[in-house]
């Protein structure tokens, strides 16, 4: 599968907010997830399944978002503001997506 970015929705309620759309998503998702540095923090896992949050290394705020599919090689995530105030699905490598951890609510 080709690397993408789409937009799959412009009316959530929490579109302009990471990690307040993927705390929907995943319940567990901690607070107190303001900076990179924080959201480093959290992670608790180099795999990434269904369910789990990615840390994603952007700037000095860093971002999340929730992973949807794993392939061999690439892996699909869904996500709010990393267009701004839209929710996105993006398919990539995780080295191309920038993600430098997950967060698995499982664990």
């Amino acid at each position: 599968m080709k690397p993408y970015l789409t937009v799959v929705n412009t009316t959530d309620k929490n579109k302009c907010n990471c990690v307040l759309w993927a705390r929907e998503r995943v319940p567990k998702l901690p607070y107190g997830l303001f900076m990179l540095w924080q959201k480093k923090r959290i992670i608790n896992s180099q795999n990434p399944k269904a369910g789990s949050v990615a840390i994603i290394n952007v700037g000095l705020w860093g971002h999340v978002a929730v992973v949807t599919k794993v392939g061999k090689n690439h892996i699909t995530i869904r996500e709010a503001n990393y267009r701004s105030c839209k929710i996105t699905e993006r398919h990539d490598t995780p080295k191309n997506l920038k993600i430098v951890g997950y967060f698995n609510p499982n664990k």
